[in-house]
């Protein structure tokens, strides 16, 4: 097939593969017209500090706000400011995502009481009570190319879920982010081809990503590009924990 002439050994991809694709895939999201949807779903080019390998984070409200003001607090303690989630330029934001940073102090306020304005309230040993901006739940996904399989692999980390709910937990990722059509089969799958747990390639803190295993058999069935590569791959591996790209990002080649 003539793209896959574009890889050394379709469907593996060696480290130069990977960095182009994930050039190819941030200009995707960079180019296309997403309206709403930029608010709530961010791509980001990152690379490793360590080693100057590139990987691609994805940031999504796993339950927005109706009221557009609190939308938009919500998305700015998730950024920490214009380059993060919640950026108020979107032309901004996709410029500086590429050197963007997330605001540590940002997630202190998401937690800080809300003071009584009842002096009788206040002298009793009651909890504090929260805002509603206390929990906005949100995701990180992380596509990094796995060094044994030599194909991409999806990572993802929960996080601000309401008190007495783990993130690092497999029933919080079956109940936040597996559609019901995916859970039986993901929990017959068990770890190999399913949701596995290991320290993240960067952090080293635990997390789960999707076994890489059986992504090799998937791919094969298809034909693509470079410029489609990731598209392609997420559309196999992304849905069953709520990854999907949007329609727009697989529009903007013909429309520009």
């Amino acid at each position: 097939m003539a793209r896959q002439d574009d890889y050394r050994q379709w469907p593996f991809l060696n480290q130069e593969e990977f960095e182009l694709a994930c050039a190819f895939f941030d200009q995707k999201y960079v180019r296309a017209k997403l309206g709403p949807t930029r608010k709530i779903f961010k791509i980001r080019s990152r690379r490793v500090a360590t080693t100057g390998n590139s990987y691609i984070e994805i940031l999504r409200l796993l339950q927005p706000p109706d009221d557009e003001d609190e939308l938009s607090r919500a998305l700015g303690m998730l950024g920490g400011g214009s380059g993060g989630l919640g950026g108020g330029n979107e032309e901004k934001s996709d410029v500086d995502m590429m050197v963007d940073t997330v605001d540590e102090d940002g997630d202190q306020e998401a937690l800080r009481p809300v003071p009584s304005t009842n002096k009788s309230e206040a002298k009793t040993d009651t909890l504090p009570q929260y805002s509603q901006y206390s929990h906005q739940p949100w995701v990180t996904y992380e596509i990094h190319l796995h060094p044994t399989y030599s194909m991409p692999t999806l990572w993802f980390t929960l996080h601000d879920l309401p008190m007495g709910e783990p993130t690092f937990d497999l029933d919080s990722v079956y109940r936040y982010l597996v559609p019901p059509e995916y859970k039986s089969k993901l929990r017959a799958a068990g770890i190999t081809g399913g949701i596995s747990a290991a320290h993240h390639p960067i952090t080293d803190v635990p997390a789960f990503f999707i076994h890489p295993c059986q992504t090799k058999e998937a791919m094969e069935n298809f034909e693509c590009s470079m410029e489609e590569y990731l598209m392609v791959w997420i559309g196999l591996v992304g849905g069953c924990v709520g990854l999907w790209v949007p329609p727009e990002m697989a529009q903007a080649d013909n429309s520009s």
